[in-house]
């Protein structure tokens, strides 16, 4: 049913509506003509039929946009789950997908499950929002806010595309204030990255379990420091750290190529590859501990599971670093503590931002341009000999180096 339609307009119950018919599936798959009313008005506001045709105009309108097919009067639900969420699964990484699948299951669906994908507008997302902010307030971060209206505009933008409707009727939707910070940003010092080393330089670990028992983990010493060394001095993100090939050593820079999510791998976060991949240098410290633990044939994965796989970093916090720490009075901060330590610690030796933004591959905040190690190759060595300086008049590197 491409035709285009004016619309029946007529009266009902104090209030104007237009009729008019569209394309509906039945069980089958067959394609079924059903009519439709949508209410445009009071009879108190537009007493006059007159005065309502401008609204059956510009309603009929945009559904002659988008057309009467049975896609383009799917219900909101029915484009997320069946269209949308399939689709984007094909080209996102698994992680960025489970994020929007949150927020739609927690947030949205029950609160859009009465609207058509097409009839869905501005002030409907605004009150949308709104109705979030009353039941969550200040308990949701701002950020937290702010992922649920790009969820909300990702779906419309999709829907767009594919002839749905045709505006993204979330583009003006303000997001609720909430809390400035969902979860505090921990970073760890120099101080107490030296102190982390220096709990696992023995030749095995002893993890004191909270039942008062005593058992050695199956992973080594020297691995646990090596780990800690790649995320605290060359700043990569946990699912890089996993993701880490021999190959991908390089004797002094550590090119990264890929990360590993759960048990999937994918593409860095800054979509680097094998013909433009990431760099970042490895100063002495660093080289020494990834030396230790490499094995005679170095191949495949820098920091192996027992059957081939990627360890599995948040297993080795919780069952090996964690207790350690805590037998030690020490909190852990989780595994970008470090990454935002390298950062922290190399503005305390006054680093130029965009350095730093270099080293730890960021994406520019205002131009969202991407600043690469090798664009600013030159700078990045310099500030990462400054910190190899700093790192050598340590006691723990010292004795590691010596």
């Amino acid at each position: 049913m491409t035709q285009q339609q004016k619309g029946y307009l007529y009266q009902s119950h104090g209030a104007w509506y237009v009729r008019y018919r569209e394309g509906v599936y039945r069980p089958d798959g067959s394609i079924a003509s059903v009519q439709r009313s949508q209410r445009l008005a009071s009879t108190r506001e537009f007493p006059k039929k007159s005065e309502v045709v401008q609204l059956r105009d510009e309603f009929m309108a945009k559904l002659n946009r988008t057309g009467f097919t049975p896609e383009a009067g799917v219900s909101l639900v029915e484009f997320v789950e069946n269209i949308h969420f399939p689709r984007i699964a094909e080209r996102l990484a698994a992680s960025t997908v489970r994020g929007y699948r949150e927020a739609w299951r927690c947030h949205l669906r029950r609160r859009v499950d009465r609207f058509r994908a097409r009839d869905f507008r501005t002030t409907d997302g605004e009150t949308l929002m709104r109705d979030i902010e009353r039941e969550h307030g200040t308990n949701l971060a701002h950020a937290s806010y702010r992922i649920i209206k790009v969820t909300l505009s990702a779906i419309f933008t999709h829907a767009k595309r594919v002839g749905v409707v045709d505006h993204n009727p979330i583009h003006g939707v303000s997001v609720p204030k909430g809390k400035k910070h969902g979860r505090k940003r921990f970073a760890y010092s120099l101080e107490e990255i030296e102190m982390h080393l220096d709990l696992f330089s023995g030749k095995s670990i002893m993890v004191h379990g909270q039942d008062g028992g005593v058992y050695t983990p199956e992973v080594s010493a020297a691995t646990v420091r090596a780990l800690i060394a790649v995320a605290a001095f060359a700043g990569l993100r946990h699912g890089e750290i996993r993701g880490l090939w021999w190959e991908d050593d390089e004797d002094d820079r550590l090119t990264i190529r890929r990360s590993v999510w759960r048990t999937q791998v994918k593409d860095t976060k800054t979509h680097e590859d094998e013909e433009n991949p990431g760099v970042v240098p490895i100063i002495r410290p660093l080289r020494v501990l990834l030396d230790a633990i490499r094995p005679a044939n170095a191949y495949g994965w820098i920091f192996p599971n027992s059957v081939g796989g990627a360890l599995d970093l948040a297993n080795i916090a919780e069952r090996v670093i964690k207790p350690v720490f805590r037998a030690n009075g020490l909190d852990w901060k989780g595994w970008h503590a470090y990454r935002r330590g390298l950062a922290t610690n190399l503005k305390k030796l006054g680093v130029p931002d965009t350095t730093i933004q270099a080293i730890l591959r960021h994406e520019g905040v205002s131009t969202t341009q991407r600043f690469y190690i090798k664009t600013a190759r030159e700078d990045a060595m310099d500030a990462m000999k400054k910190f190899e300086e700093k790192l050598e008049c340590a006691a723990p590197v010292q004795q590691m180096v010596n």
